[in-house]
């Protein structure tokens, strides 16, 4: 599974490294988190993924902006060590809370923020205000569950609503099995609605009572293409056609006159596109 998108994201995994997983299933957990990194582009100007670790008293591995590629970070990700001890989960999200969803840790303040726990038990202390704190400051948790973790925990950490954000499996082998419908939720939350940079200032000109020119400003980020879409404003048939993307400007012909339409622009990248750059414009007499 590929992730196809331009977005920006910081995702901050925080690991369970608990006596309780046990070593030979902790290499088990590499390979899932290998499988998650491996959908999505890695970099400085599109998704960031950090990692922490813990059990009793949380550790960074690594910070968000650490590693600058994929290659790089599937490296860190084969090296992570084996951390042992028990389980306090919630000391652990108000660790990445207060120390990794952070500007100086290299947090992006545009970049939509994602956590996702991994654990294999219930909590030896109290997760519903530190979950909350994080939800309220616009982290969006995954909780993933295995063999004795507790669904009603894993519930109360995660985002809403539920099926999207809550995975709770008997054991780890059973990672693989949820691993591409998790990665598809963290795709969908990555793009969020209007990902691409919308074109601006739309400008009509050159009327003539069957057409009239469009024109806008590109966005900062390049583009596939554009697409136009227009309608007239009284009701009827919605046209469109793409644009090439070194181009700012095309013109709506064999429209009636006197007429007003609705004129609308996109930004595309792949099937992506952005919010629309709306507008009007009228046909002369």
């Amino acid at each position: 599974m590929e992730c196809l998108t331009r977005a920006e994201a910081d995702i901050m995994l925080l690991v369970d490294g608990s006596w309780s997983v046990g070593r030979a299933n902790f290499r088990t957990v590499r390979s899932f988190i290998s499988r998650i990194v491996e959908a999505f582009e890695i970099g400085p100007q599109r998704v960031q993924i950090g990692l922490a670790q813990y059990s009793g008293d949380p550790r960074t591995e690594w910070q968000l902006n650490a590693h600058r590629d994929k290659k790089s970070l599937l490296q860190a990700v084969a090296n992570l060590p084996y951390k042992g001890g028990n389980t306090l989960t919630g000391l652990a999200l108000n660790f990445i809370r207060q120390q990794n969803f952070k500007t100086q840790a290299g947090m992006r303040p545009r970049a939509r923020k994602v956590g996702i726990l991994i654990t294999d038990g219930k909590s030896q202390d109290d997760v519903e205000a530190p979950s909350k704190k994080l939800k309220d400051e616009g982290v969006e948790l995954f909780a993933v569950g295995i063999k004795n973790a507790d669904e009603g925990e894993l519930k109360m950490i995660a985002t809403d609503p539920d099926d999207i954000h809550t995975y709770n499996v008997a054991d780890f082998e059973s990672l693989s099995t949820i691993v591409d419908d998790l990665t598809i939720n963290l795709c969908n939350s990555v793009k969020g609605p209007g990902d691409l940079e919308a074109p601006s200032d739309l400008v009509i000109s050159e009327r003539t009572h069957r057409s009239f020119r469009v024109s806008w400003k590109p966005p900062s980020d390049s583009v596939d293409r554009y697409k136009v879409e227009y309608y007239p404003v009284s009701g009827g048939k919605r046209q469109e056609f793409s644009v090439n993307r070194l181009k700012t400007s095309t013109v709506l012909k064999d429209l009636e006159p006197e007429a007003e339409y609705v004129v609308n622009v996109y930004s595309m990248v792949e099937k992506e596109y952005s919010e629309p750059l709306k507008g009007t414009g009228k046909t002369s007499k």
